[in-house]
């Protein structure tokens, strides 16, 4: 970050009150003060002192007070050098009035942090699995016919029944992704300054001051 001191302005950079907010833009420059364009349609152009400039950043260049603050101040004519102080016509002294402003900077600090991790948990899933398996079906009826050959025996058949068994497994599946980032939220603060400035006391009667 550069001082206005040693970075010399230049045409077209932008002007900033020193809460951040664009004020306008250079058109010309003067040995002790600049002339700013405000406004897009409706252009406006005033006479701003050098002394006004906190720091210049690149082509960025950044005033003592806030873009209200600026826009406040009586800016319409071109302020006097110190050679228009010093060939004034006036046999009397000047007294300054001076005052203090407040500035504003911004540091970042780390505010916390947020762990995201993942941990393996376990469930039991139960599901209806339909099975089938075979049963012997008898059926009995009378029946009346001959038989063959004429000698009784004892016989038996086997017969094999078949049933299905259900069998479980596991597979790994990716079923969610958790997509990790970050947002930049902007709020305002408010935040407060005592400033002080000197007023001007003038102790004398009314028939000797001519206002």
């Amino acid at each position: 970050m550069t001082t206005n001191t040693t970075t010399p302005l230049q045409l077209g950079w932008d002007v900033f009150g020193s809460d951040g907010e664009k004020i306008g833009t250079i058109a010309a420059l003067e040995s002790n003060y600049f002339i700013l364009e405000k406004g897009f349609l409706f252009t406006e152009e005033v006479h701003v002192p050098m002394s006004a400039v906190s720091r210049v950043d690149h082509d960025h260049v950044y005033l003592v007070m806030t873009k209200a603050q600026a826009e406040a101040e009586d800016w319409s004519t071109p302020p006097m050098s110190e050679v228009d102080y010093a060939s004034r016509d006036t046999d009397g002294e000047v007294l300054e009035r001076r005052e203090e402003r407040m500035t504003i900077d911004k540091d970042t600090t780390k505010a916390g942090a947020v762990r995201v991790g993942k941990r393996v948990v376990e469930e039991t899933q139960s599901v209806d699995v339909p099975v089938t398996r075979e049963e012997l079906v008898i059926e009995r009826r009378p029946v009346d016919r001959a038989a063959d050959g004429e000698t009784l025996s004892e016989d038996s058949v086997e017969i094999p029944v078949y049933e299905e068994q259900v069998r479980t497994g596991k597979a790994t599946r990716v079923v969610e992704e958790l997509e990790i980032g970050k947002a930049a939220n902007t709020d305002t603060e408010r935040v407060s300054e005592t400033v002080r400035r000197e007023e001007f006391d003038i102790d004398a009667d009314d028939d000797t001051i001519r206002r």
